[in-house]
């Protein structure tokens, strides 16, 4: 009777097991793609002085507010645990600081556009848990560009340089095997190398450091 009532209760603790399991998605390996917005903050340095050209150093706040970015992230899982892919980030905002004070001053109409894209690996903790931490690094190129627009006729100039650092971190809830939702944060970090004055280049011979601190979620398919 005892032995029936072990065996019976062994039986039941598998069956719970398995369901239990098959509620879990299994890790997996192979296409995956997400997409990231949030808000980004500008920090560091955008330049040294440059008074060949007029320019003065410049901190990328005195030049633009915060953003609002769009990123993609295409690549696959190689091993449950690794993803290997690349990203592209177009984001938007207003100019900040001193430019911006210049802008309302001279009654015009001022934009701030960024370009990153490069490659970049990322870690994930728990491939197999329905909540996943992960941690990621990437490096790229960043082109930055700012507007200005009156009576119809804009403007621009802007720098370009190598993005040698972009930290990632973030955490996602698996709702199925086929998407998962949750926040992220991202620390891209950015020596501009020069300065684009309307069609021209010019090369910066003291160069700065800036970074984008982005805080958002992303939308991960094949999570």
């Amino acid at each position: 009777m005892k032995f029936g009532v072990v065996a019976l209760g062994a039986i039941g603790l598998l069956g719970l097991s398995g369901v239990a399991l098959a509620q879990t998605p299994a890790p997996r390996v192979g296409f995956q793609m997400d997409i990231r917005t949030g808000y980004s903050l500008p920090m560091g340095k955008a330049n040294g002085p440059m008074p060949v050209v007029g320019l003065p150093e410049q901190q990328l706040s005195d030049i633009s507010s915060g953003q609002v970015p769009l990123f993609v992230d295409i690549g696959a899982k190689v091993i449950p645990e690794l993803f290997i892919g690349g990203y592209f980030g177009l984001a938007f905002g207003g100019a900040g600081g001193t430019t911006k004070a210049a802008c309302e001053l001279n009654r015009v109409d001022c934009l701030t556009v960024d370009v990153h894209f490069g490659v970049e690996a990322q870690y994930h903790i728990l491939p197999a848990g329905q909540v996943n931490p992960w941690i990621g690094y990437g490096l790229g190129f960043e082109s930055f560009a700012l507007g200005r627009s009156v009576g119809g006729v804009t403007v621009s100039e802007g720098y370009s340089g190598f993005e040698f650092a972009r930290f990632m971190a973030g955490v996602d809830f698996r709702l199925s095997r086929v998407v998962g939702v949750g926040p992220f944060a991202d620390l891209a970090m950015t020596s501009f190398g020069s300065y684009n004055p309307g069609s021209t280049s010019v090369s910066l011979p003291e160069t700065g450091v800036h970074e984008w601190l982005t805080l958002g979620v992303r939308v991960v398919f094949f999570p």
